[in-house]
């Protein structure tokens, strides 16, 4: 079977997509998946996946550094002019991205469930212009 990790490597292209990874001491601190659809009507934007930080390192700026960084891809690379990640609700989640300009664009009540009993809202936060 075919890893995740494996299915996103498959899927890169220099117009349409970039993985970023961060690395901390010589160890690998996270990555994310940045993607523009080809498609005329949506290709001025991008939306950011998978993002993802070891949780021993979080609190140190590596999440702040990502995003930097795909800001500057997005614009610079792939000539896209917005961004967009969808999060959930109830992890912080909201207040970290607000706190680098990112704005709420919609939430879907209980879109996400964790667990029985456990729903969470998913949020899209949009990033514009880059």
């Amino acid at each position: 079977m075919t890893s995740a990790l494996d299915r996103i490597i498959d899927l890169l292209s220099p117009d349409t997509s970039r993985l970023l990874a961060a690395t901390m001491d010589g160890e690998l601190a996270g990555w994310l998946n940045v993607r523009r659809d080809p498609f005329k009507l949506i290709s001025h934007w991008g939306t950011v996946h998978h993002v993802q930080t070891r949780t021993a390192i979080r609190g140190r700026g590596v999440g702040r550094a990502f995003m930097k960084e795909v800001r500057r891809a997005a614009k610079e690379e792939m000539s896209v002019e917005q961004l967009h990640v969808a999060v959930r609700s109830d992890a912080g989640l909201e207040d970290f991205y607000g706190r680098l300009g990112w704005k709420e664009g919609r939430r879907w009540p209980g879109a996400l469930r964790l667990a029985a009993g456990d729903d969470r809202d998913e949020i899209l936060m949009i990033l514009a212009p880059l």
